[in-house]
């Protein structure tokens, strides 16, 4: 890659992990889902060509089919969408489709599992502590995306600065914590929404977000084979 494709890919990065984690981390308002319905959102998401922008373009359309309504009906998607939020990630009742990692790989319905040090422990070697930090778990989907989110601007950004070591920190990061983590479970994740809550906006943008860590797993390791250059080219 050259330096204009090199930052292209790391703004590209940038924007689809702050949509995803924008997704997860709170209920929607209209504002979110204008962009999840707008054309950006959908060129950003096709804007790296390899052999998986198909399939997920076609999973981020499923998503935000829910969502791109014409604009009179669009408060009425938003509504219904942030129904299902609370149905799936708040409660009351039991979620059956956990949205905290340890569940996923561990087995046991358990908040706080002491699995959860190992996430911790990213967050803070990376400079980053979640608000409302040990009353919140720091393994849910939305914290973890959070994460990956803040690591991708902090990589372009570094970029942009010509801090090629800063900006090979924030991927190796990256590409760690989705090794270590989200890699590990968010298939199961998407899976038991599928079959728990079938057709929602989460349970297309969970099976979205399962493709995009596979496929920015890849995305990061190509940027690092390039060594992550000084800076966009002048």
């Amino acid at each position: 890659m050259d330096a204009d494709t090199k930052e292209l890919v790391l703004a590209n990065r940038q924007f689809v992990w702050g949509l995803i984690a924008r997704g997860f981390a709170e209920e929607p308002d209209r504002a979110f889902a204008d962009i999840v319905a707008g054309e950006h959102a959908r060129e950003e998401v096709g804007l790296v060509e390899d052999g998986a922008t198909a399939d997920l373009v076609a999973a981020f359309q499923a998503a935000a089919a829910f969502l791109a309504v014409p604009a009179a009906e669009r408060d009425g998607a938003v509504a219904a969408a942030r129904e299902d939020y609370t149905r799936i990630f708040v409660g009351p009742n039991t979620l059956a489709a956990s949205p905290w990692e340890t569940m996923h790989t561990t087995g046991k319905r358990m908040l706080f599992h002491r699995d959860i040090l190992s996430v911790r422990d990213a967050y803070r070697q990376a400079g980053f502590l979640p608000e409302r930090y040990r009353q919140v778990a720091d393994d849910s989907i939305g914290l973890e995306c959070d994460f990956m989110a803040k690591l991708a601007a902090d990589a372009l950004a570094a970029f942009q600065e010509d801090e090629s070591q800063r900006c090979q920190d924030r991927l190796l990061q990256s590409l760690t914590f989705l090794t270590d983590h989200l890699l590990r479970w968010i298939d199961s994740l998407a899976e038991a929404m599928e079959t728990h809550y079938g057709a929602t906006f989460y349970t297309a943008l969970a099976r979205f977000t399962a493709l995009w860590c596979h496929r920015d797993a890849a995305l990061v390791n190509a940027l690092l084979e390039d060594s992550c250059p000084v800076g966009p080219a002048n």
